[in-house]
């Protein structure tokens, strides 16, 4: 049986944080961080690793509380933007609500708790990634447990 792969996208305007899971372990883990210089640039990288993982769907964050903000109309233009690029790969927005922050927090107690490691904006962007991911996978499982289907927005 073949297994559905997914990349989740945290998009920020300097930085893009990526993730991958698949649809059988529906576990998230961070991917890598790359430099937003330019959307296309951003896009070719981004498409390459599609490639290179086999990813037939991707989940792009997109926050409901910023809705009416420039930032909202940058991911659509990017999730557009991706979807002309990566030949039909499923192009999924999914609520993103404080994922940067959550993962700030996490990698704060474990600074508190005694990683040794610096906590670097990277790592942070990767994290929220792997957290929208997640998120977006529960979302799918409470989903398919109430109504026995899936959704997509």
């Amino acid at each position: 049986m073949k297994f559905d792969r997914f990349m989740a996208i945290d998009f920020g305007e300097k930085r893009i944080g990526l993730a991958i899971g698949d649809s059988e372990n529906l576990i998230a883990s961070p991917l890598d961080t790359i430099l937003n210089k330019n959307m296309e640039t951003s896009c070719e990288k981004i498409y390459k690793l599609v490639k290179e993982w086999e990813i037939n769907h991707i989940v792009i964050g997109l926050p409901r509380i910023f809705a009416e903000q420039s930032i909202n109309k940058q991911i659509k233009n990017f999730g557009n933007k991706l979807k002309k690029k990566s030949d039909g790969t499923d192009i999924i927005f999914f609520d993103e609500d404080y994922s940067s922050n959550y993962a700030k927090s996490e990698l704060l107690k474990q600074m508190q708790a005694g990683r040794k490691k610096k906590v670097n904006k990277e790592e942070i962007d990767r994290i929220a990634a792997a957290i929208i991911l997640q998120s977006y996978f529960e979302n799918e499982i409470f989903k398919r447990a109430d109504t026995g289907t899936s959704s997509k927005n």
